[in-house]
């Protein structure tokens, strides 16, 4: 089936989404003077001067994103990464995937949420006040407090109030309507890939989604395809795990209880059964 036929053109030749590429906006980017601000630098105060402010949403995985972090240290720049509490292709509870977030930040990248109102519409529940939920427990995960947070898909859904005195958002005016703003959704530059609008604006603010960026050479949908066989692998290696986990329970199991009887047995008043 053709791009066309599913509404999202192909990538071309020359501004394909790919790591190399993506190499060469950062490198293009420095050439041409601009800076490289995290979100909380900007957001609640826009500076002078020419700068090139780069955000990624993890929609899809928090690994592809490690690679784009990876990458820009290589290459001497930080930037901001938003990550979701309810995507259902990652569970930011899991600890390797809490550790790769905290291994992001160590980095000297930002982390943030990437809030999600309708996730709290859908259960009939306030997304303001969940949002604030999310907030905190985001923090007590990656064991600092973060300044800002990103809505994931903005257009298509609630416009909220203020969420908090403390977390400026992206989505703000003064960095998505009163600066230049690109985004990469959907596979697709609206107005043409940022690359080349570097050296057009003093301040240019992009959205860069790491899933788009670490696999390249096919169709977009293919590319999704081939990020759903990457988490079915590694869901495949956490059952295979487990399966050995099981096992090795199984045939310890008399020697396990009988050790966890003797502490109860050890404990006053404590029932020995």
């Amino acid at each position: 089936m053709s791009a066309a036929a599913n509404n999202a053109p192909e990538v071309s030749a020359d501004h394909a989404y790919s790591l190399p590429h993506y190499r060469y906006i950062l490198r293009r980017a420095r050439e041409l003077g601009y800076r490289f601000p995290l979100v909380r630098d900007v957001a609640f105060g826009v500076r002078e001067g020419r700068f090139f402010l780069v955000r990624h949403d993890v929609d899809i995985s928090p690994w592809a994103a490690e690679r784009l972090a990876l990458l820009e240290v290589e290459e001497g720049v930080r930037t901001t990464y938003y990550y979701r509490f309810h995507a259902p292709y990652y569970n930011l509870l899991d600890e390797k995937v809490a550790a790769s977030v905290r291994r992001v930040a160590a980095l000297g990248h930002e982390v943030g949420l990437h809030y999600e109102p309708g996730y709290f519409e859908a259960l009939g529940d306030d997304p303001t006040e969940g949002t604030r939920r999310d907030i905190r427990v985001f923090e007590e995960l990656v064991g600092f407090e973060t300044k800002t947070i990103a809505q994931h898909q903005p257009a298509q859904g609630p416009l909220l109030g203020e969420i908090s005195e403390k977390h400026a958002d992206a989505y703000q005016r003064a960095l998505v309507r009163d600066m230049p703003y690109f985004g990469d959704s959907g596979f697709h530059w609206r107005e043409g890939c940022v690359c080349t609008k570097l050296g057009q604006h003093e301040q240019i603010h992009t959205l860069i989604h790491p899933h788009s960026w670490t696999i390249s050479g096919v169709a977009w949908h293919d590319v999704l395809r081939a990020h759903a066989d990457e988490l079915s692998q590694r869901l495949r290696e956490e059952m295979e795990a487990y399966i050995v986990e099981v096992t090795d329970y199984l045939a310890r199991r008399a020697a396990i209880d009988a050790a966890r009887a003797a502490k109860y047995d050890r404990e006053d008043g404590a029932p020995s059964n």
